[in-house]
């Protein structure tokens, strides 16, 4: 049979090189614009936490963020389809932000007991105070209503927070420091699930503990949740 030769509309063969080449273009082309839209989130982001901020809210309408980031509703839906996503973006921020400031406080302790009770302590002190609770909020309430909708991202987000949880049970199952039938993976889920619905507690109250009971009960957690994995 014959070769069939090329047709003018067959695609011709890419080398690395080319797409490469190809990547490199598209990149310089876009790389202003996306300075200019990475700049875009942000401000959208910052904007709805200071509208949830001040207003309580934390379902804001779009027009309230789009006001308060001084930006058009063209700018907000070439980001987001909906509002439930910005919330989904806010919520992973703040996500990604309490991971820092987790890892930082057990970056500070020598054991692995010591860096679990950081982050124990770390997680509530996001609502010790009535300050660090306003900051909180906007964070925290809405992960529960966006759990049915996007349950991959938030499920993703909590497997972050737990991350260094992990590496610290393991590394106390390791030096023999807890209970020897300790499943770091399992364990580090459940201390998250109690922490958060301790958090979620303390922020949904109709009026916020007083620091020193918020301290008091935060100390009982700890407490609670060293005891529970036997630690040393």
């Amino acid at each position: 049979m014959a070769r069939r030769s090329a047709s003018p509309i067959d695609p011709a063969p890419r080398s690395d090189g080319a797409r490469m080449a190809a990547q490199r273009t598209v990149d310089r082309v876009l790389a202003p614009r996306y300075a200019i839209y990475l700049d875009e989130v942000n401000r959208f982001i910052a904007a709805c936490v200071k509208v949830m901020t001040r207003t309580g809210d934390f379902s804001p309408r779009v027009k309230e963020v789009i006001d308060e980031a001084g930006l058009s509703n063209q700018a907000f839906y070439r980001h987001f389809a909906s509002k439930e996503e910005l919330l989904l973006a806010v919520i992973d921020a703040g996500t990604r932000d309490l991971d820092s400031y987790l890892r930082h406080r057990m970056a500070s302790v020598d054991t692995p007991v010591e860096r679990i009770r950081a982050w124990v302590n770390g997680f509530a002190a996001q609502a010790i105070s009535p300050e660090a609770a306003a900051a909180t909020r906007p964070f925290m309430i809405p992960s529960a209503r966006l759990a049915d909708r996007f349950p991959d991202a938030v499920r993703a987000n909590g497997a972050l927070l737990t991350a260094s949880l992990e590496e610290a049970l393991a590394d106390a199952f390791a030096g023999g420091a807890v209970r020897g039938d300790i499943d770091p993976v399992e364990d580090a889920r459940f201390i998250y699930d109690l922490a958060k619905e301790w958090l979620q507690r303390q922020l949904t109250a109709p009026q916020l503990p007083a620091p020193e009971e918020a301290r008091t009960s935060a100390r009982r957690l700890e407490a609670f949740v060293v005891a529970a994995i036997g630690g040393q």
